[in-house]
Parts: C-alpha cells; structure tokens; sequence
C-alpha cells in the first residue's frame, strides 16, 4: 500500500481552520491522508471553537471536539509532504522562515472565521474541502 500524503495545515491560533481542515480531510480522504495542524500564534492546550466543530460536525461528519492547539514551533515541517498555509500571510510568514523545502509550502486563501459567526465557519469549510479536492485530483486520488 501506498504511504499516505502528510499534510500539515497551519493557521493563526489553531482553533479554527487547520483543526477543520485535518477533520475534513481525514471524513474525505480517509487513511490516503495523514493530516496534522499547528498555529503561528496559537496557546497550546487550547480547544477548538464550537462553531468550528459544529460546522465540520454538521457538514462532513467529522469529529474535532478533542483537538488542542499546537503552536508551529513545536512541529518539524520536514515530517510532512505538503505544509500548507490557510491564508496569504500565514504563507507568507511561513516562506519567511525559510526551513520548508521548496515545492512543499502552499498557500491558501481560506479567511479566519473567529468571531464572524457560524456562517464564516461554514464558507471556510466548504472552500477547505474545495481546496482539498483540487489537491487530490491534483495527487491522483479522490474521495
């Protein structure tokens, strides 16, 4: 058997987008993925927001409620094939750092839904799972 693609997503506090994206792409992609998150400024031990884990509850029958936050600097990026920042500036900051190897950083355009409501939190998941499915298709593998 193939080894699964290693993502890591990574966004601000680690509570909202990347737990979504790990939840959404394990419901999607199963054992073809191993997903993992982390947050350029997260407090780890903190939980995911609720609206984050209804929305991904809700959409993708995903389970999120356990996940704590990580802070990026206790992850190695070179443990996985793709890191991915969920929007522009995290891209950015993470490009800055200059340890990932080129070709595995990606950024997306997936907007912070903290505090705008339950509604932003399902726009950011419905474009995490668009984006995760051009990926795929990009990989040669579907849900």
């Amino acid at each position: 058997m193939k080894e699964p693609l290693r993502i890591l997503f990574v966004c601000f506090g680690n509570i909202c987008r990347s737990p979504m994206a790990v939840g959404i792409a394990k419901s999607l992609y199963g054992d073809r993925l191993h997903a993992e998150s982390a947050g350029v400024g997260a407090t780890p031990g903190t939980p995911p927001t609720s609206e984050a884990v209804l929305a991904v509850r809700t959409l993708f029958q995903a389970d999120i409620a356990g996940h704590v936050a990580r802070s990026f600097e206790a992850v190695d990026p070179a443990a996985f094939d793709l890191v991915i920042g969920l929007d522009f500036g995290i891209y950015t900051r993470l490009k800055r750092r200059g340890d990932i190897a080129e070709g595995r950083l990606y950024g997306w355009d997936i907007e912070d839904p903290l505090g705008l409501g339950y509604e932003a939190y399902k726009e950011a998941a419905r474009k995490i799972q668009a984006r995760l499915a051009g990926l795929a298709a990009a990989r040669g593998f579907a849900p």
